[in-house]
């Protein structure tokens, strides 16, 4: 009886989306239409440039963004407006990684929450680890990256 109250409590994946959430796409989504539609990030790459940044899709662009994101915080503390930057930021994120771990797939969680598959059987919500390194401090965006990239074969 002391967890019976457990199976009701919706966990992350049903519960209502965190951030971002991605409706009216098919049960299988197409893994290319997904890549391009939660790869755009426009608001992030606008605030990038106004940091001096222009973001590829490459996995040295998360250090850099990373450095911009300390930057802003140190100049207008941590909890400065940042909120087109924290769920692009995990979107971006995950772009990366699709774009350059192999087997690493976006996935839709069923409340349509993004995630990175990775091909470990790891769920990597990203957006939650950008709302945590904004938020925190932590994780640094590249070292996600690199564990991403070092579970892949696992």
């Amino acid at each position: 009886m002391g967890q019976r109250w457990r199976r009701w409590v919706p966990g992350p994946e049903h519960g209502l989306a965190r951030g971002a959430a991605v409706y009216g796409v098919p049960r299988r989504p197409d893994p290319e239409g997904l890549r391009e539609l939660l790869g755009r990030c426009e608001s992030l790459r606008d605030w990038a440039r106004l940091q001096g940044l222009e973001l590829d899709t490459l996995p040295d662009d998360l250090t850099s963004l990373d450095e911009a994101i300390d930057r802003v915080i140190e100049e207008h503390g941590r909890h400065t407006r940042m909120s087109a930057v924290r769920t692009q930021a995990g979107l971006f994120l995950g772009t990366v990684i699709v774009s350059s771990v192999p087997g690493a797939r976006w996935r839709l969680w069923p409340n349509g929450h993004p995630v990175v598959h990775l091909s470990s059987g790891l769920d990597l919500d990203v957006v939650a680890v950008a709302n945590d390194r904004i938020e925190t401090g932590q994780p640094r965006l590249p070292d996600v990256y690199a564990n991403a990239a070092s579970n892949h074969s696992r």
